[in-house]
C-alpha cells in the first residue's frame, strides 16, 4: 500500500533557482512530447509511447544541452507523466493533455538518491540541503518524492512511501451519508454537519483581490504581487476544504466498520448554473475519494448505492414511496405509517440500509425492531418512479 506524505519546505534563493531551473526543463520536455504526439497522430494516425518518447529523450538533451543541468530521473518522470495524462484521457478519467503554462503550479519528480531526515530534504546535483518542516515521520519506506511549487509561491515535498496497511478491530458500527447543499452532510445517526461555505465567506476578499488583478499591467511586478495575493487566498479556501473533509472522512472510517453513501453525477449537476459554485465548493468528490482509500489504510468498507434510488422519498420505517413529495418538503409525514421524517435524516437511513444489503422484512418485524430497514430489491423495483427529479432533488439540499 503506496501512502503520501507532504512536507512544507524553505529552500534558500540559491536553492529556489536550482528547483525552478527542473521545473522549466521538465515542463519543456512534457510540452515539447505532448506537441510531438499530436503531430504524429496528425500526419500518420499512428501514436507515440511512454516507452518511444523515452527513447527519444537523449536525442533532445543533445539538441538542448541545458537539459543535462537537471536530474535525468525528473526528465523521464515528465515523460511518464504525459504518459500517464494520456491513459487517464483513454479511460474516461480527464481531459485531453494540455501544455503545462509557466506560472501554475509547477513540480517535479525524483525517483532515486533523495534523503529526507532530520529536517533536512537532500536530493541529486544539489549540493546543499533542503530545510523542511517534518510535522510527522514517514510511516514506510519512501520510493518517490516529489517537489512542488504551488500558484501561491510555497514550496512542498510529496514524499510517497510503501507502507503496510494497518487495519482497526472490527466494529458493529455502521453509517450512512446523505450529502447536500444546505448540510453538507447529514447521518444516519441523526447528526447534521453545516455546510461551512468555504468559498462564499472568502469571496468578497477574492473579488476585491481579482479587480486589483484585473487592473494591473501584463507583465508588471505589481501584477505578480497580486497574482500571488489571489493564489493565496484560493490556497487558503483548499486548505480549509481539505482540513474539513479529512476531519470528517477520518472521524467517519475509524467510528465505522461500513459507511455508505450515494454515488452523485457532479459532472452533470454543476451543469446548473445557479448551484455549480455550491456543488464545486461542498468537495462531494473529494470527500467520497477520501473514504475509499481510508478505508482500504484501516480495513473498513465503503458501500455506494445508485444514484436513482429513491432514498429521499422512501419511508425508512415501512418502505412506502411517496410519489408526491416535493423538493421544498423538508418534513414529510408518511401516508402509510403517519411516521414524520426528516428528509434528509430519512435518506440518510435508507443510504445506510440500502449499503449493508439487509434482505427484506414486514412492517411489523420493522416496527418492531425500532430500526429503518429498507432492501435493495425495493430500492430497484420503484427506481422508475424518481427518474430524473433525483438530482434536482440532491441539489436543493
Amino acid at each position: 500500500m503506496h501512502k503520501a506524505y507532504r512536507y512544507r519546505i524553505y529552500p534558500t534563493t540559491e536553492q529556489k533557482l536550482f528547483l525552478d531551473r527542473h521545473y522549466g526543463c521538465c515542463r519543456f520536455v512534457y510540452n515539447h512530447f505532448l506537441a510531438l504526439r499530436k503531430e504524429k497522430w496528425k500526419n500518420e494516425q499512428a501514436s507515440l509511447s511512454g516507452f518511444d518518447c523515452k527513447k527519444m529523450l537523449p536525442e533532445l538533451k543533445r539538441q538542448h544541452p541545458w537539459l543535462a543541468e537537471v536530474n535525468s530521473q525528473s526528465l523521464q518522470a515528465a515523460v511518464l507523466t504525459l504518459e500517464s495524462a494520456y491513459r487517464r484521457f483513454f479511460k474516461g478519467l480527464g481531459q485531453y493533455p494540455q501544455p503545462h503554462k509557466k506560472h501554475s503550479r509547477q513540480a517535479f519528480s525524483v525517483t532515486q538518491n533523495f534523503i529526507l531526515t532530520n529536517g533536512t530534504l537532500r536530493i541529486p546535483k544539489l549540493k546543499t540541503p533542503i530545510r523542511v518542516k517534518q510535522h510527522r515521520p514517514l510511516g514506510g519506506h519512501p520510493k518517490n518524492l516529489t517537489i512542488i511549487r504551488e500558484s501561491s509561491g510555497k514550496y512542498y515535498a510529496s514524499v510517497v512511501c510503501e507502507c503496510v496497511p494497518a487495519h482497526l478491530p472490527i466494529s458493529d458500527s455502521t453509517v450512512g451519508v446523505d450529502l447536500g447543499l444546505r448540510d453538507l452532510a447529514v447521518l444516519s445517526t441523526g447528526e447534521k454537519l453545516e455546510h461551512p461555505k468555504w468559498l462564499r465567506k472568502a469571496e468578497k476578499r477574492l473579488s476585491k483581490a481579482q479587480r486589483r488583478l484585473s487592473r494591473k499591467q501584463k507583465g508588471s511586478a505589481n501584477r505578480q504581487k497580486v497574482r500571488i495575493q489571489v493564489a493565496r487566498l484560493h490556497e487558503r479556501i483548499k486548505n480549509q476544504r481539505q482540513d474539513f473533509l479529512h476531519k470528517l472522512s477520518h472521524r467517519l472510517i475509524i467510528e465505522n466498520q461500513e459507511v455508505s453513501i450515494e454515488r452523485l453525477r457532479v459532472r452533470n449537476m454543476v451543469k446548473n448554473r445557479h448551484l455549480a459554485k455550491s456543488i464545486s465548493d461542498s468537495g462531494w468528490s473529494e470527500l467520497a475519494r477520501q473514504f475509499h482509500y481510508k478505508a482500504e489504510w484501516y480495513g473498513r468498507t465503503v458501500k455506494v448505492i445508485d444514484t436513482f434510488a429513491p432514498s429521499s422519498k422512501t419511508c425508512s420505517m415501512c418502505g412506502y414511496v411517496h410519489k408526491g413529495l416535493k423538493l421544498s418538503q423538508r418534513v414529510w409525514q408518511c401516508p402509510s405509517c403517519l411516521v414524520v421524517h426528516d428528509r434528509d435524516h430519512n435518506a440518510a437511513v435508507n443510504i445506510d440500509i440500502i449499503g449493508q444489503g439487509m434482505p427484506e422484512v414486514t412492517p411489523a418485524e420493522r416496527r418492531a425492531a425500532a430500526v429503518s430497514v429498507f432492501s435493495i430489491k425495493q430500492v430497484r423495483s420503484k427506481k422508475h418512479q424518481v427518474g430524473a427529479k433525483k438530482q434536482e432533488a440532491l441539489a436543493s439540499q
